[in-house]
């Protein structure tokens, strides 16, 4: 500054040499420029004096006056200098100076404008802080280059003798500036005489050795102004700074004030940062500003020559040349600065931008990429407090965000998209808060609306870094919309469970509270909290129980800690409504889930369901049908299960359920249990019931516990009293359905252990049932007192055995065990002992179930065999008549539907019809559907009278087959009349051997049986129908035999027919020492009537003799095998009351005639 005072002195010699003359100049330079060349002598001496030793010569003085201007111009040309303080010659071409005129007339010489047009100015900057300067005109000009080599008016060094103590750069800077002051303030010095200077056409050179930096201002027009209050320097002019040409304006502004700062406005077109990189903080990391911006730069120096403070407007290219006085442009961006007292020094800085790519700002790419960075526009201010060394102490923030992608790497690991966003907060050394965190992210294509978050992140020592995320929000959100919201650095356990076990549904609200501790890639979560609304949720409970589907509530996580709150959802085959579920996985070897609430649901679902979940309930599969269930439920309870593989616990649980309309199907031996109604207790060491069921058709009241342990099924106990009808318990019973018939009460207990055995006891009162034993002779009608008890033994299929069971009633007793086999699905043995039916005592009775037939074996009693004889006698010849059951019809699969082979030994007396009984009956059988195919019968028939020899009464019967379905049957006995008697036939033959032997007359079963029989030795007594037959005949002699001792035969002899019950007879003959009978006709022993015929002869003896002689005897006793002299009888009518008539004709009349009289007879 210097070299322009100088200038100024200069100058200021110039005019006041032509003071003297400015009075008689005026009119005439009012009227144009005047030459004036008088004053030049006077100017050129006391400039000289003003350059210390110098000349100054000036070729032309001319003046001109400017009305409305108040004041007049001195124009010289051709000045130039030389000598003293001048190294070098100075031309300058031409000085215009304006003098005030008011102040000229008051005597007081003031030069209001000073222009010179042509200068070069150079300034340099050394690197120790001297600075050095040159003034040359424009036409000198050699080049740019080094200030010092161009000849000018000296150096700044030459003003200073002495520096301050301290010296450097600030010393130097201090110095100078207060000279410039001082000269400028004096009261008599060049302040007072200058208003204004203005150098046109100049060159400015501004070379920084400590910077290496070079400002060249081409074309400058610097103006030089001063109030006395301060000093103004203005210019402008083409700005070269590095790469940057840029048209604009430098204004510094100096207070007079020693304390005050000096004032910079700069005004720039087409600037990049980059080219004052050097003179501004590099916080702002200007070098990386090179785009062409206009600018707009006020600051302010200290005294020492720092920047104290800046502020920087940067508009878009080109803007500043558009504006207008009423129309100013908006800033792109600024930037202001002010230099921080004390502590760490440095600066406080201030960013502002409407808009801006975060990207390519560089100070947010210093001090926030760590923490979040962002690819998109954003606008808004940062304050940011810089410490001296560079240091960020404190960065304020107000930011408003355009869409975008947000990429923050403590929370994320993939950038976030965003419609918008508004951020404020702090980021200090020892973190980042907002005080303002609000997004409007775009999730899977939607945006959501912008909403408030918390976020703080707190730096600790090794690199450790403290975040804390938060909000609470009502967006509607799908579960892959939150885990694009989820931090997803830590991958913390909390979003792993979300991410694996939310698989659909709808937020209405959530909020998220979330502490993590960062350091390095490691990622520890502190602190995790979270609720969230939904509806229509899918959730994946655990990988046994699957998903809860249709889910609606709430979920709320506490660190590790998810408790569901539930209006509704589906869990499985389970509906739930009002539930609560947690799942503690806090410590993850040991997660538990827990639920409460009210459930519904089908039974067999439900269970089959929870039994397959891994819930430690796996035996409810093998305890209960599950594929044989059915009905509905409604539970409340809670459970509490381990989720640890294996288990660490077994289930915790208590439900009351209620059942509706259940049924097991099969549920024993093939009969369905069902209920309507019935409530239920589910606890972990058992299930029970109470409550009416069903079982069938059988209505019971039932109680029944499933024992569990440690998980598994101990037992299952059913106990019930129960009414209903044999035949609904057909399956469970076996073949006892077959004897007993009618209604039944009692009680039972079904038992199912651990091993599966399943064991039925019942006990049960049969007063209203009907009993029938047949074949065996009892039957007890309804209304006579009965009880019966089992033990059953059952299987997945049905009945196994009947191990034990009673049958007690009036003359009833039996007691035995039944087994089945191929799972009880058929018969295999039965095993009765001591029985008591009626008249009949068995010591055992086995019926056996052999591959191809059925063994029955009866040993040891006495036995009433009226109903078998009866039941064989009428079923034979008919296929599929069931003697066992006496049922009509054999069942198919039934213990008739296979041959029978019975064997009876020991039975001491059988009781055949009539009442009288055999003894000591041996036999063996075989029975085929209801037909007896083979027989071997061995036994002895009580004696008919007293004294009868011993040894006999032997009985030997049997019938067997023959080819093509003939057979053939035999007995035989010594004692025919007590045979006949036992078997209720007759009562009036004594003694007698009978042999009898019959073929079937058609394969069974189309035909009766065709025979003979022989009997020898026997007599008659008190026959009726004989007696009858004698006193007809008017034989009285014979007649007396037959009344008293009884006739004797020797032999009787005859061929017969059965069928139908019938006994047709043929060729009978019966021969007696004293009668002879012959005979034919039929006996009925259905309809109980005689239809017989033939001859009887007296004298038999002699008949034979007669009929034995040759020729003639034939003649004496005829062709119909009666005597010489015999007589026709009938016999026709019942049993009880025949009727017997006798041919006179025939009496007494030989052979020869007897048939020609028994045809008049007849007729």
């Amino acid at each position: 500054m210097i070299w322009l005072v100088r200038l100024m002195t200069f100058v200021l010699f110039l005019t006041i040499s032509g003071a003297v003359g400015l009075a008689f100049l005026f009119e005439r330079a009012s009227r144009g420029p005047l030459d004036a060349q008088f004053l030049t002598p006077w100017i050129e001496r006391n400039a000289s004096v003003q350059l210390a030793g110098g000349s100054v010569s000036v070729g032309a003085t001319r003046i001109a006056l400017q009305p409305g201007q108040q004041g007049a111009f001195l124009l010289l040309s051709d000045v130039q200098a030389s000598g003293g303080a001048v190294s070098e010659p100075l031309n300058m071409a031409e000085v215009a100076l304006q003098l005030s005129l008011p102040d000229a007339l008051l005597g007081r010489l003031r030069i209001t404008r000073l222009d010179i047009d042509g200068f070069r100015l150079a300034v340099r900057r050394e690197t120790s802080g001297r600075i050095g300067y040159s003034i040359t005109p424009a036409a000198t000009q050699p080049g740019l280059s080094a200030a010092d080599a161009v000849p000018g008016w000296g150096d700044m060094a030459e003003a200073s003798s002495a520096l301050p103590a301290g010296g450097g750069e600030m010393a130097i800077g201090q110095l100078a500036l207060n000279r410039l002051r001082e000269s400028l303030t004096d009261g008599d010095g060049l302040l007072s005489l200058f208003q204004e200077v203005r150098i046109g056409g100049a060159e400015l050179i501004f070379d920084d050795a400590v910077t290496d930096q070079r400002v060249v201002v081409h074309d400058a027009t610097l103006s030089f102004g001063t109030d006395r209050r301060a000093v103004e320097v203005s210019v402008a002019g083409l700005i070269e700074a590095g790469s940057s040409f840029s048209a604009g304006t430098l204004t510094v502004t100096t207070p007079l004030d020693p304390g005050a700062d000096v004032a910079l406005a700069l005004t720039l077109t087409d600037f990049a940062f980059a080219d004052a990189a050097a003179y501004l903080p590099s916080t702002l990391h200007a070098d990386e500003r090179t785009q062409g911006v206009d600018l707009r730069l006020e600051a302010s120096l200290q005294s020492n020559g720092r920047l104290a403070r800046f502020e920087a407007k940067q508009f878009p290219q080109g803007a500043l040349g558009e504006a207008r006085a009423t129309f100013q442009p908006e800033p792109e961006m600024s930037f202001s600065g002010r230099r921080r007292i004390g502590g760490a020094g440095g600066w406080t800085l201030n960013l502002q931008a409407p808009v801006i790519d975060f990207a390519s700002e560089p100070v947010f790419r210093e001090y926030l990429s760590e923490t979040f960075s962002f690819a998109g526009d954003v606008g808004g201010s940062v304050k940011m407090e810089v410490a001296e060394d560079g240091r960020l102490l404190r960065l304020d923030f107000a930011t408003l965000i355009a869409p975008g992608a947000l990429t923050i790497p403590d929370l994320y690991t993939q950038p976030v998209a965003l419609d918008a966003g508004r951020f404020e907060g702090s980021l200090t050394p020892e973190g980042l808060s907002f005080s303002r965190f609000e997004l409007a992210p775009i999730v899977n294509g939607r945006t959501l609306p912008l909403r408030g978050f918390d976020f703080d992140l707190k730096r600790g020592p090794e690199d450790q870094q403290a975040i804390r995320l938060g909000f609470d929000n009502d967006w509607p959100l799908r579960p892959a919309d939150i885990l694009a919201l989820w931090p997803n650095v830590g991958d913390d356990a909390g979003r792993q469970w979300f991410a694996d076990n939310i698989a659909d549904g709808l937020t209405r609200q959530q909020a998220l509270s979330l502490s993590l501790t960062t350091q390095g890639q490691s990622v520890r979560v502190d602190d995790l909290r979270a609720a969230i609304a939904f509806t229509g949720g899918r959730v994946n409970v655990t990988e046994g129980l699957g998903q809860a589907v249709n889910v609606t509530g709430r979920v709320e996580i506490d660190n590790g800690l998810y408790q569901m709150t539930l209006t509704g959802g589906r869990l499985g085959a389970i509906d739930g409504a009002d539930n609560s579920v947690t799942l503690d996985l806090r410590e993850p070897d040991r997660g538990t889930l827990a639920f409460e609430g009210d459930f519904t649901g089908a039974i067999r679902e439900s269970l089959g369901y929870l039994s397959g979940a891994d819930l430690g309930l796996e035996t409810l599969r093998e305890a209960l049908p599950l594929s044989q269930i059915s009905g509905t439920y409604s539970a409340t309870g809670e459970l509490r299960a381990s989720l640890a593989q294996p288990a660490a616990f077994n289930p915790e649980f208590d439900f009351r359920v209620e059942l509706e309309n259940a049924v097991v199907s099969d549920f024993l031996g093939g009969m369905d249990l069902s209920a309507d109604f019935l409530p239920m207790r589910v606890g972990p060491d058992r299930i029970a019931t109470v409550g009416s069921v069903r079982l069938g058709n059988i209505a019971a009241e039932a109680t029944s516990n499933l024992l569990l342990e440690n998980g598994g099924v101990q037992a299952l106990k059913v106990n019930a009293t129960f009414a209903g009808t044999i035949a609904d318990a057909a399956s469970l019973l076996g073949p006892i359905p077959d004897y007993i018939k009618g209604a039944a009460t009692g009680e039972l207990t079904y038992t199912q252990t651990l091993t599966g055995q399943r064991v039925l006891e019942v006990s049960s009162t049969l007063n209203r049932a009907d009993i029938n034993l047949a074949p065996l002779p009892y039957f007890k009608p309804a209304g006579q007192p009965a009880s019966a008890e089992a033990v059953v033994l059952l299987n997945e299929r049905g009945l196994e055995s009947i191990k034990r069971f009673s049958l007690d009633g009036p003359a009833l007793s039996l007691t035995g065990e039944i087994t089945m086999k191929d799972g009880g699905q058929e018969f295999d043995r039965a095993e009765l002992q001591n029985l008591i039916v009626g008249d009949s005592r068995i010591g055992r009775l086995s019926v056996v179930n052999q591959p191809e037939f059925m063994t029955i074996a009866l040993e040891d009693g006495q036995l009433d065999g009226r109903p078998l004889i009866e039941a064989i006698l009428g079923g034979q010849g008919k296929r599929n008549a069931n003697i066992i059951t006496g049922e009509t019809e054999a069942r198919a699969g039934g213990l008739n539907d296979k041959p029978w082979i019975v064997s009876v030994a020991g039975i001491r007396r059988f009781v055949v019809p009539g009442g009288k009984a055999l003894n000591d009956i041996t036999l063996q059988a075989t029975v085929d559907k209801g037909a007896v195919l083979q027989f071997d019968l061995s036994a002895t028939a009580p004696p008919h009278l007293p004294g009868r020899a011993p040894g006999l009464g032997n009985l030997r019967a049997s019938m067997t087959p023959r080819a093509s379905g003939f057979y053939r049957l035999a007995f035989e006995s010594d004692d025919a009349g007590s045979l006949f008697s036992t078997l209720g036939l007759t009562s009036d033959i004594r003694g007698g051997r009978i042999a009898v032997v019959a073929e079937s007359a058609l394969p069974l079963p189309k035909g009766g049986w065709l025979g003979r029989m022989e009997l020898s030795d026997f007599s008659i007594l008190q026959a009726p129908v004989m007696v009858q037959l004698l006193s007809v005949a008017s034989l009285t002699g014979i007649l007396e035999l037959a009344s008293g001792s009884g006739l004797q035969f020797v032999s009787l002899g005859s061929n017969f027919t059965y069928g139908n019950s019938a006994l047709y007879l043929d060729d009978l003959r019966m021969i007696g020492p004293s009668v002879g009978l012959t005979g034919e006709g039929s006996v009925d022993f259905g309809g109980r009537r005689f239809e017989v015929e033939g001859n009887v002869t007296p004298f038999n003896l002699l008949s034979e003799f007669a009929g034995s002689l040759p020729i003639i005897g034939g003649v004496l006793t005829g062709t119909d095998g009666g005597g010489v002299f015999s007589a026709g009888y009938r016999i026709d009518g019942t049993f009880d009351a025949p009727e017997v008539t006798v041919n006179p004709f025939q009496a007494l009349t030989p052979g020869v005639y007897r048939q020609w009289f028994q045809d008049i007879f007849n007729n």
